[in-house]
């Protein structure tokens, strides 16, 4: 079971990226966008920023919309087309990005002020990412994470939802084991909140030693 889901969301951002936000407004009741944003109130405005599994590309709008000099990183060619389409439409001019896996960066020590990673894939709590994000951050640099949303409301369609969660594993470890893997890798670890209108979008800040 857990090798078909796992097969599933792999096809999801490979070869069936076309359908990825499809299915992601499906199961966010249309707030996918939303919940991505919330990391944003936590992200270091000086310096710059690496966004991790980027995916379309919404969040990375976003961003530089408000100001942020972002690069974003993703391994999936499908996704880094489509992050590439989403901003030379909006903005006439290409992204700053690379296709990469977050094991290897290919960035200097300390090149960026801040890293923010949206609901990615279980390979964000590997410890040579951990490490590899580490070292790629300023002293005392932020590492952001969205690892889930937990929805609010009973109705069947919620329950629904919130029962295909539980199936996927969607949220399953604790914070108490998250918080040993991030100090373990020498960070400082925090789990923030953000309401939204059908959800509490989870965020941990983690700090890179100063």
């Amino acid at each position: 079971m857990n090798r078909l889901i796992h097969f599933a969301f792999d096809q999801l951002y490979t070869n069936l990226a076309w359908a990825y936000d499809l299915v992601a407004d499906a199961v966010s009741f249309g707030e996918w966008k939303a919940w991505g944003r919330a990391a944003i109130p936590f992200l270091t405005r000086e310096g710059r920023l690496l966004e991790i599994a980027h995916g379309p590309g919404h969040l990375h709008l976003t961003l530089r919309q408000q100001g942020f000099e972002v690069i974003g990183l993703d391994l999936s060619p499908q996704m880094a087309r489509r992050l590439r389409r989403r901003i030379l439409q909006a903005t006439g001019q290409a992204p700053a990005h690379a296709r990469a896996s977050a094991l290897r960066l290919p960035f200097a020590d300390g090149s960026f002020a801040c890293a923010v990673s949206t609901f990615p894939a279980a390979f964000i709590f590997a410890p040579e990412t951990l490490r590899e994000v580490r070292r790629v951050l300023h002293p005392g640099g932020r590492f952001v994470v969205v690892p889930t949303a937990r929805l609010k409301g009973n109705d069947a369609l919620t329950a629904l939802v919130k029962f295909a969660y539980r199936v996927t594993g969607q949220g399953r470890s604790s914070v108490d084991s998250i918080r040993r893997r991030f100090e373990s890798a020498g960070y400082t670890f925090a789990q923030h909140t953000v309401q939204t209108a059908r959800a509490e979008v989870v965020v941990w800040v983690c700090a890179a030693p100063g």
